[in-house]
């Protein structure tokens, strides 16, 4: 153990301690005096009592209860030092593997688009309209199952087509709760409404800031069933070529499904 997390431990201890001592132990004796006396509690007569026996409590007839206190203290000092230099240490990891991670994002966006990448701007703000557009719901769902209907992949919202980082301020203002929570339930209910509810469970939704901007990552599992788009009255079968989504005719998905099985 290292001398930083040593002074902790031993700052938390003495504080702990002290608290146990001269705080504590004053307000146990006058809680014991109500108790005892079988007066009724009221705050004025508490802090009365607190005055007449604050000192007394530090006497040496009180050592006994005095030291079993600060003990006490003390104990719960070092445990609390102990939790304290664990989850520093945890938020350390969690931190390092947060940056690792948006380097990482930051390469992949780099990178650009291929048969396991797509980019979107947004998913309700249309960017050349500068409107809502509830159309673009049905293009995320789209894309969603053309990776579900192929090897997976990663849907990155608030990137456009040339990796250029929009974020994803505009989509939130098009929302009732205008954060990432809010987000992710937009995206879930999509998914839900357009695919169906097993698919959540093949999607999985993360956050980062790059450059100072929110974004968003979908990481879509492979299907091993096939998955459609609800599309009003239709159904549609969509697959992952290349860096795009293409739809599939009756006789192609039938094509397709039976090459799947074979």
């Amino acid at each position: 153990m290292n001398l930083a997390k040593i002074k902790v431990l031993v700052i938390q201890t003495l504080i702990s301690g002290c608290i146990f001592y001269f705080l504590v132990h004053p307000f146990t004796m006058v809680l014991y005096w109500f108790e005892y006396s079988h007066t009724h509690f009221s705050a004025s007569l508490f802090l009365k009592i607190l005055n007449e026996y604050f000192l007394e409590s530090f006497s040496f007839n009180m050592r006994g209860m005095s030291m079993s206190l600060m003990l006490f203290g003390s104990v719960l000092g070092l445990v609390s030092g102990l939790f304290w230099i664990k989850l520093k240490k945890k938020n350390t990891i969690i931190g390092t593997q947060q940056r690792l991670l948006q380097r990482d994002i930051t390469e992949i966006i780099a990178d650009g688009e291929n048969e396991k990448v797509e980019f979107k701007s947004s998913v309700r703000y249309d960017y050349l309209r500068k409107i809502i557009n509830r159309e673009l719901e049905t293009v995320i769902a789209k894309t969603i199952v053309g990776f579900m209907n192929t090897n997976g992949g990663k849907l990155i919202i608030g990137v456009d087509d040339q990796g250029n980082i929009l974020g994803l301020e505009n989509d939130f203002k098009t929302l009732k709760h205008k954060n990432r929570d809010g987000y992710e339930r937009e995206i879930f209910r999509i998914i839900s409404k357009q695919i169906g509810h097993e698919a959540c469970f093949s999607n999985h939704i993360s956050f980062y800031i790059i450059n100072k901007k929110d974004i968003c990552i979908i990481d879509i599992e492979p299907s091993k069933e096939p998955v459609y788009v609800k599309d009003g009255t239709n159904t549609n079968f969509y697959v992952r070529t290349g860096n795009a989504t293409y739809p599939l005719t009756v006789k192609e998905t039938v094509d397709y499904l039976k090459h799947l099985k074979t």
